[in-house]
């Protein structure tokens, strides 16, 4: 896997420098790459790909409280044992157990610090480099962004149930 991702590098790094633009789009990136004998698929193993597919759809499907705001309908939690580490998913309403509610809630909440420290981290960085540009900035505050997120779909909810009346 290192070797393909390696390569997709270097062919990223050479379309960049030959479009020369501010932002490239990874499908533009891709006809050139096969166009120039730089990238074709690799082989997949059908169940791995199936997989990948079927958990993508878990991680999409919500439901709504009776309050009105969505929420994950499936929760995934990473599990390690002697044979090694599994991916395992439940049903928020219906099944878990108190533990894997708990290491789920923990592993999402790891997952979203470590997304925040790189976000951090990229925009430290773009400021060192972009001197003469505006500074930028990154909030690690997230409270008034749940707040608007709530209230936002609070209010689609309702709209929702006002058209579903009219009709």
């Amino acid at each position: 896997m290192a070797k393909f991702d390696d390569q997709v590098m270097d062919a990223w790094e050479e379309w960049e420098a030959l479009t020369g633009a501010e932002a490239n789009d990874p499908s533009d990136f891709i006809i050139w790459a096969m166009a120039n004998k730089k990238l074709a698929p690799q082989i997949q193993d059908i169940r791995k790909m199936l997989r990948k597919q079927v958990t993508t759809v878990l991680r999409q499907a919500v439901r709504r409280d009776p309050a009105g705001f969505a929420y994950r309908a499936k929760q995934s939690v990473l599990i390690k044992d002697d044979s090694g580490e599994h991916r395992r998913w439940f049903d928020t309403d219906r099944s878990g157990t108190a533990t894997l509610r708990q290491k789920a809630t923990r592993q999402r909440r790891d997952g979203i610090a470590s997304d925040v420290y790189r976000a951090v981290c990229d925009v430290e960085h773009m400021n060192k480099v972009f001197t003469q540009d505006p500074q930028l900035s990154f909030l690690t505050d997230f409270a008034e962004d749940v707040a608007e997120k709530r209230a936002a779909e609070l209010m689609e909810d309702a709209g929702v149930k006002e058209r579903k009346k009219a009709a």
